[in-house]
């Protein structure tokens, strides 16, 4: 074995580890970038859906407030539960829906988190990253269905 033919299998080899080491980065960039959308479009969701609540409920206590003062104390003294802002229906549809936008979060970053590591990893080996990641998406598949008839159990309890 003489030096050049060493050089050229040490050649080889780190063009190789060089390749792979570039999708991978590639591969955890598009990734992260992908969580990121979710992330940012669920809490986007949860923030219009607490908002959106907030004014509700502060637009009932000022028109509870508003009957309290043009009725007077006597009134409200005499029956109190009456002014109180009919709220809670508004709360409770603001809790389901922020917990759906959660679990959804939750179910879609899991699924793309494990692809992306399904996909380094086919990378790093050398492997064909197509059906690897079928194989990810069949089983994230199987996880968000699962998830979603426990949460659907969960709301009929």
């Amino acid at each position: 074995m003489n030096v050049e033919t060493i050089i050229t299998d040490v050649k080889t080899r780190g063009e190789v580890v060089v390749a792979r080491g570039q999708d991978v980065v590639e591969s955890g960039f598009e990734t992260l970038k992908a969580a990121n959308a979710i992330v940012v479009e669920g809490v986007k969701s949860l923030v219009d859906t607490n908002v959106a609540a907030g004014k509700d409920l502060l637009a009932v206590a000022q028109s509870s407030f508003s009957k309290a003062k043009t009725d007077g104390v006597k009134a409200v003294a005499a029956n109190p539960v009456a002014y109180l802002p009919e709220g809670k229906d508004r709360v409770v549809a603001a809790y389901t829906d922020s917990v759906a936008v959660v679990t959804k979060t939750s179910d879609e970053l899991v699924k793309t988190i494990k692809a992306g590591y399904e996909t380094i990893s086919a990378k790093i080996a050398g492997e064909d990253v197509g059906t690897v990641v079928a194989e990810a998406a069949a089983e994230a598949k199987k996880t968000v269905k699962k998830t979603v008839s426990k949460a659907k159990k969960a709301v009929k309890a």
